[in-house]
């Protein structure tokens, strides 16, 4: 808990990166969103110029996530601001020797799309190894800049600065983990397909939902969503569908662009849309109500007060551009308890809506970048059609329980269970030996929380013993005019609400004696 506390530290600037992504997507769909169009007339070449700008930058910026994340905590992690240039070269490297070593004979969604190129007339693409790849690159790079380990080295090789030689190690770390990863990708790629496979060999059973839902966010996270979103949004193993004059479309997202441009009868035919409906209960009621009861649990005044801007914020991002991402990093790095909860959500509610026959598509722009399933403008929209009304009717149901659900499950997190979750001793021993590292109950003018920090303001701030507090898992200790502010992880809550109860109880004991 100790490190995905200090790694959230670290990894600031990298969340609000992808958020501002988000961000940029929003308002591009905003701009595009056909339905808006047909009440607000944006479809001039201005505003669609500057959609397509600002739906594919924040596109460009959620893809490239992990390599954000890969240079920051190299960054961190020395001071030395080489380091940062040998990650780079070391990670373009590592790309370079796979894609040579695996030529374009391998499925090709395994690769990325972007890149491409043609050698002694064998055509290559680019590997795509998402976060698993960066973070091999990571250890390698950390372990071999080591000061103990330049420093033999270098005495191993005088005649060599120890910047040269260190580059020269992390080009070699670099090209032998690229031949590693080409012969072991494969098969992690036909992991990948053969659960794909599986979810497609049965598409109309809600359990291939449920191995769905969890599968494609786990993906996600790890940057590979893009293979998962190829074979089954826009092919084969998303199904076929051929309209009236013939044609055959392939995927879940293509086959519902089709029928909804077709007569409103053949709109959800064969279950079209089955793969995309969960992100509007996620979207819309679900990850609204975790931000809310995140919120709800802060106990600083001025927090409460600043954060529920950015609180709004982020409930608008996520129900119009139906992406997930930034949230599901906070609550990973801030609370993998509850993050392990979403992931059996979202699987156990793809399933609760495949078996009440359930399907939605979404507006889809023709390319993965712009990509926003689950918008509440969509949803809106999509209530005019008589056809799939009920199927909307059902699914606000299932959305008011979800919201239920998030909402209470967050709060309980943060009041009852975030101290006892995988930490040593109980929680009275660990606030008693808080207490002591602030200098004692009596030391203690007022204690307050944000869902990660502890506020608090001493009488004698010479009395707080930094070291103590950095031994029991607080990562960071800044100090402000009115205190200190202690990043102590989501177990903040619980430790000031006790505080705040024994000091509350010490008042009362001295107005009974008095």
């Amino acid at each position: 808990m100790n490190r995905l506390q200090t790694f959230y530290e670290q990894l600031q600037l990298p969340v609000k990166t992808v958020f501002i992504g988000c961000f940029m997507i929003s308002i591009g769909a905003l701009l595009s969103n056909p339905y808006v169009n047909e009440f607000l007339k944006l479809d001039s070449t201005f505003f669609v110029s500057v959609s397509m700008v600002l739906m594919y930058s924040g596109g460009l910026i959620l893809s490239y996530f992990p390599l954000y994340i890969f240079i920051k905590l190299i960054a961190h992690r020395s001071q030395e601001q080489n380091i940062v240039l040998m990650g780079v070269v070391a990670f373009g490297i590592f790309t370079l020797v796979m894609t040579l070593l695996s030529p374009s004979g391998n499925h090709l969604a395994s690769y990325s799309s972007v890149i491409s190129f043609t050698l002694n007339e064998v055509q290559y693409a680019v590997f795509k190894t998402g976060a698993l790849g960066i973070a091999a690159v990571y250890f390698m790079v950390r372990y071999v800049s080591r000061p103990e380990k330049k420093n033999r080295n270098i005495s191993q090789l005088s005649h060599l600065g120890k910047e040269v030689f260190t580059m020269i190690n992390v080009i070699v770390g670099a090209i032998l983990l690229g031949v590693v990863f080409s012969y072991i990708w494969p098969y992690v790629i036909d992991f990948i397909y053969s659960v794909m496979n599986f979810i497609a060999s049965d598409v109309n059973n809600p359990m291939s939902l449920f191995a769905y839902g969890g599968f494609e966010r786990l993906l996600t996270m790890g940057n590979l969503d893009t293979i998962l979103h190829q074979e089954m949004w826009l092919g084969p193993l998303g199904g076929s569908w051929m309209n009236l004059a013939g044609k055959t479309f392939l995927g879940d997202v293509n086959i519902w662009a089709a029928q909804l441009k077709e007569t409103v009868n053949t709109v959800g035919l064969g279950g079209a849309g089955r793969f995309t409906t969960v992100y509007y209960v996620l979207n819309i009621f679900a990850i609204p109500a975790y931000l809310l009861g995140l919120w709800s649990t802060i106990t600083n005044k001025r927090s409460k007060s600043l954060k529920l801007l950015v609180l709004t914020g982020a409930i608008l991002v996520s129900m119009i551009s139906g992406i997930l991402l930034p949230v599901e990093l906070m609550l990973l790095l801030t609370a993998p308890v509850l993050y392990i909860f979403h992931i059996f959500m979202v699987s156990f509610i793809s399933a609760v809506l495949s078996g009440f026959g359930v399907t939605l598509g979404f507006s889809f722009m023709g390319s993965l970048f712009t990509a926003t399933p689950g918008s509440i403008i969509d949803l809106i929209a999509l209530m005019r059609n008589p056809i799939i009304f009920e199927k909307i009717m059902i699914l606000l149901l299932v959305g008011l329980l979800a919201f239920i659900t998030y909402f209470f499950m967050t709060r309980f997190y943060y009041r009852k269970m975030a101290i006892d979750v995988l930490n040593i001793g109980t929680k009275q021993e660990r606030i008693v030996e808080f207490v002591e590292r602030l200098g004692g109950l009596d030391n203690i003018e007022a204690i307050s929380s944000t869902p990660t920090r502890v506020h608090v303001n001493l009488y004698d701030r010479d009395k707080i013993n930094v070291a103590g507090l950095h031994r029991q898992g607080v990562t960071r200790i800044v100090e402000t005019r009115s205190g200190f502010i202690l990043s102590f992880g989501s177990a903040s809550y619980i430790v000031q609400n006790e505080i705040n109860n024994a000091l509350m109880n010490r008042v009362i004991k001295e107005d009974n004696e008095e």
